[in-house]
């Protein structure tokens, strides 16, 4: 019987082994077959994702195509190599440079196209600006070599919608530099110029009296096309253009305004703000701003030429000339473009009346407006003159009253004088005469002195001594009238 159980474990152990073996081989089986179905999707998803590689290689050898034939074309009309190292020297090593005009003068050889300017000065102010510089001269155009365009986003044509109200439409035109650097532009140019032309059909700007579009200056202030632009108040079916052009200060253009009350069309191109040329600035500066215009960046104090004589200022270029603080004035500066001085004596006696008494010894006569034989000065310059007249006039005894008198004359008329009178002289007598004056001169005004009065026994007293002196010299030139 004992037998008999063991057989029966055994045959139990041997089934349930079979049945382990059999359950795993059907998952096995399961997972063989799963492994199937995710192999054929992952071949066929990196199928797929060959196919796409393979177009866009495609797409790339065209384009690489392309580009080889556009560089083939590009390299015709290639500069040699030294000529654009010079270029980008130049932009490299001349970031001052504030305007196209400024490039073209410094070297007339570069060609058209992108460059740095700094209109309101290195280092200081705002960033350098990327503007487009024509620097060919083009025939029957405005354009001249040097010309600096100033890029904005409403270069191509824009289209004003459907709405009817006046300047319903606004664009505000905005450039690719600061309000700064555009203004610092224009003040630095000879002249600015800009564009606008209206593509129209049935779209006027003013109808019966209604403006329906303007536009606004650098300030904001509105503008409108009454009195300059009038081709598209036809209100033709068919297409017209208008175009207008400002050449002033209220430049540039920073919005426009329009409407299409009667259901036509409208499309407006503004062109870029160009400026040429430089800005005349007077050979001696006057104001900070002239100084700027020269090229001066740096701040500090500065002489000027005044109204009528030279003058110190301070002079921030960090700031704009209509920028409060642009310009400080300190004071007067006491330049002369001519020094004028003499001082010229007498070593013999005179008493001849009424001519230009002379000298005869010149002790400094710098300027030389001082003709020591004819005794006149001849003003160089218009300015403040001092003179001054030391004299010794002597008179012999006589019963009658001795005197003297010495004027001073301004082209032939007596401005001053000295005087002096005595009675009853007995002896030898001697008395000083003394006349200072101030006097504003113009440019080869006269001045000399005469006896305008003397008695028979009376005379300028002199010798090897002398005792006899004319001094005068220039206080203060009048700057602003010498050449």
């Amino acid at each position: 019987m004992l037998h008999s159980f063991s057989e029966t474990v055994q045959s139990f152990l041997l089934i349930l082994a079979l049945s382990t073996c059999f359950t795993a081989a059907l998952d096995l089986q399961a997972k063989v077959e799963k492994l199937e179905k995710d192999y054929d999707k992952i071949k066929e998803h990196l199928e797929a994702k060959i196919i796409v590689l393979e177009t866009k290689v495609s797409l790339l050898e065209a384009k690489v195509e392309k580009q080889d034939s556009l560089l083939a074309v590009l390299k015709k009309g290639h500069k040699p190599l030294k000529d654009n190292v010079d270029i980008n020297e130049h932009r490299r090593h001349n970031a001052t440079l504030r305007t196209c005009h400024e490039i073209h003068v410094a070297n007339p050889s570069y060609p058209s196209g992108m460059y740095w300017i700094d209109p309101d000065g290195q280092g200081i102010g705002d960033p350098p600006i990327h503007v487009h510089c024509a620097m060919e001269e083009v025939e029957n155009n405005w354009y001249q070599p040097g010309t600096t365009s100033m890029l904005h986003d409403s270069e191509s044509k824009m289209d004003i919608g459907n709405c009817t109200e006046p300047g319903c439409y606004s664009r505000q035109i905005k450039y690719y530099a600061s309000d700064r650097q555009i203004e610092a532009l224009i003040q630095l140019s000879q002249n600015c110029a800009q564009n606008i032309v209206f593509f129209c059909k049935k779209s006027p700007l003013n109808y019966n009296g209604i403006a329906y579009a303007w536009w606004n200056d650098k300030d904001g202030k509105r503008h409108e096309f009454s009195n300059w632009l009038s081709t598209c108040d036809k209100l033709s079916d068919t297409e017209l253009i208008d175009h207008g052009i400002i050449r002033d200060k209220r430049l540039p253009y920073t919005r426009f305004h329009f409407s299409n009350p009667f259901k036509g069309s409208g499309q407006h191109q503004v062109s870029r703000l160009r400026c040429h040329g430089k800005a005349k600035t007077e050979a001696m500066p006057a104001s900070c701003e002239d100084l700027w215009r020269m090229g001066h960046t740096l701040n500090g104090i500065y002489s000027v030429r005044g109204a009528k004589q030279m003058e110190t200022v301070f002079c921030q270029f960090d700031k704009r000339p209509n920028e409060q603080g642009f310009q400080k004035w300190i004071g007067y500066v006491d330049v002369k473009s001519l020094p004028t001085y003499f001082y010229v004596r007498k070593n013999t006696a005179f008493n001849r009346m009424n001519v230009a008494i002379p000298f005869e010894v010149e002790k400094v006569n710098v300027g030389n407006a001082m003709d020591l034989k004819a005794g006149i000065f001849t003003a160089p310059r218009d300015g403040i003159y001092f003179f001054s007249f030391n004299g010794l006039a002597s008179s012999g005894p006589t019963k009658e009253t001795a005197y003297s008198g010495v004027g001073l004359f301004l082209n032939a008329i007596q401005v001053g004088r000295t005087w002096l009178h005595e009675a009853d002289v007995t002896s030898n007598h001697d008395r000083p005469l003394t006349l200072q004056l101030t006097l504003k001169l113009k440019a080869n005004d006269r001045v000399w002195l005469e006896i305008t009065g003397m008695a028979e026994t009376s005379f300028l007293y002199d010798n090897h001594h002398g005792h006899n002196h004319f001094t005068g010299f220039m206080l203060d030139e009048e700057i602003a009238n010498s050449p």
